[in-house]
């Protein structure tokens, strides 16, 4: 009875998202917060202010009615509304003429604070909270908080084509689940599914192109797939993991992940898959 309400709840999470993406769209249009896509037309950027406000309701249901999963559920909020905030505080104020890490902390040491090492710095932070509730070992404390802040920014990253970040954040999600229920810890998962259907429900306007989530939406996505894989793998999957995310940070500071994805026919099929 618990499975079949929890899938209830995902399924209205992604409905009430579809229906009610339109207004935060109509709401920034009308505020006059767009900025210019891959294409150079207009759109309303950071739509993805959103996700925590759908979260929190649904988090609240799921307390009341369920009852368990409290104390992550806490957290989770925690994360993706800090996540979701320095996100939204780049899409609105951030400049474009400083890229990558090694720009942002070449101006800050120079004494110019750029959203983006604001946004990494907390982001840092707010990793290194999460780490310190799910482990007491300060070498894998350290990991944790490398995996998620990493992961944060590699869904950054990833968010500069219509439809790619989430498309990559419902692959990775079912990687993780699958995982989880060949080693029998679904229960882990059970907390992120009202995102997850929220998520799932604005994918399609994501798509179309008829708006963008920003880094306050990306954030979000990055976050959360960032917790579920300290809090689900092993030691060892989780340092190859780690690795990845070092290794694709490293690459993307000196070249273009779009041309990369660009130039591979598979990659670049799976990227436009669904897309106008």
């Amino acid at each position: 009875m618990i499975a079949v309400y929890r899938f209830l709840i995902f399924i209205a999470a992604a409905l009430i998202s579809y229906a009610f993406t339109p207004a935060f769209i109509d709401m920034f249009e009308q505020g006059g917060r767009l900025i210019k896509n891959y294409k150079g037309e207009m759109k309303p950027q950071g739509i993805g202010i959103m996700f925590p406000f759908y979260s929190l309701l649904w988090y609240i249901l799921y307390i009341l009615t369920v009852k368990d999963h409290s104390a992550d559920i806490l957290l989770i909020q925690f994360a993706i509304t800090a996540a979701c905030l320095i996100g939204f505080i780049d899409d609105m104020l951030g400049a474009r003429d400083v890229l990558g890490f090694k720009g942002h902390f070449r101006n800050l040491f120079k004494g110019r604070l750029t959203t983006g090492a604001l946004k990494a710095i907390v982001g840092l932070l707010v990793a290194f909270i999460i780490s310190l509730f799910l482990t007491s070992n300060l070498l894998e404390t350290v990991t944790n908080m490398l995996i998620i802040a990493l992961f944060t920014n590699f869904f950054n990253l990833l968010d500069l084509r219509p439809g790619r970040a989430v498309k990559v954040y419902i692959f990775a999600f079912l990687v993780i689940l699958a995982n989880l229920i060949i080693t029998h810890k679904t229960t882990a998962v059970f907390p992120f599914i009202p995102l997850v259907g929220s998520i799932i429900g604005y994918m399609p306007y994501d798509l179309k192109a008829r708006c963008m989530m920003g880094d306050a939406g990306s954030n979000v996505l990055g976050i959360s797939i960032g917790f579920l894989v300290v809090l689900t793998f092993s030691w060892h999957i989780k340092i190859a993991v780690l690795a990845f995310l070092i290794g694709i940070h490293i690459f993307t500071e000196k070249y273009s992940l779009t041309d990369l994805i660009k130039n591979n026919r598979f990659l670049n099929y799976l990227d436009n898959l669904g897309r106008l």
